[in-house]
């Protein structure tokens, strides 16, 4: 009898995300009631990384993702200890699922350095992590690309969905105040994440991580056409012009 993929492990890692993300909810505009848990994002980049071919390993990075970024801001109210609560997450991981979902948690975690502090700016940092996604030299594998882009997807879809409620402009304004790079630069880095994945290096003959792109580049077309924009206009905005690789513009 063939052993079910999903065993205790997996178990653990849904009782872990839980707790680390206990009380955080996804963002909302000022004054906006906040309603839905952080949880239903992780439960489902995990669902769309499994629906795509993920093993254990990949679904439990997939459900964790964020906690090395989210985990030590909800757990430890004091600043100067954050940095301390990082590494013990991150230690935590390893010791638990071992050193390859460590890997994977690591690499869809940001790590540009602070700037005085802080974290660089948006466009800086949305920068740096297409050009990770193109790097021939330092080469992103399937299996980070699959954790990635199904984070992507399925915050791309979340996008959508809010989009459509909002349906007029003076909605859409509203809504996309809540990120930091606004309209403008939401839907230019979701049209240059598309295609830095399509020129991964590490994509080549995933056939089913390829199906996953598509799925994000249709997502993603959808959210262009509801913004009442299109493909060319996205990429003429100024905002990831001078940080995001120049040959993404120009496939």
């Amino acid at each position: 009898m063939e052993t079910f993929p999903l065993d205790e492990k997996f178990l653990e890692a849904l009782r872990l995300a839980h707790l680390w993300h206990s009380g955080q909810y996804r963002k909302v505009a000022d004054g906006e009631p906040e309603t839905i848990p952080y949880l239903s994002h992780l439960l489902g980049v995990a669902s769309i990384a499994l629906e795509f071919g993920a093993t254990q390993d990949e679904a439990i990075a997939a459900l964790l993702h964020d906690a090395l970024e989210d985990g030590p801001k909800n757990l430890e109210p004091d600043h100067s200890k954050r940095a301390d609560k990082k590494e013990a997450l991150r230690a935590e991981i390893e010791s638990t699922f071992g050193a390859e979902v460590a890997r994977l948690v690591s690499g869809a975690t940001e790590e540009t350095p602070l700037v005085n502090g802080k974290k660089a700016p948006w466009p800086q940092r949305k920068g740096e992590y297409l050009k990770k996604l193109v790097d021939t030299n330092d080469v992103q594998d399937a299996s980070s690309l699959l954790v990635s882009a199904s984070d992507k997807l399925h915050n791309a879809r979340s996008i959508l969905v809010d989009v459509l409620t909002a349906g007029n402009k003076a909605g859409r304004d509203a809504f996309f105040k809540r990120f930091n790079a606004g309209q403008e630069g939401t839907l230019q880095y979701y049209r240059l994440l598309v295609r830095a994945y399509q020129a991964a290096p590490g994509a080549k003959g995933h056939t089913r991580l390829n199906a996953l792109f598509a799925e994000l580049d249709r997502s993603v077309k959808a959210l262009e056409d509801a913004c009442e924009v299109n493909e060319q206009d996205v990429l003429s905005y100024p905002v990831l012009r001078q940080e995001a690789p120049e040959a993404l513009f120009h496939q």
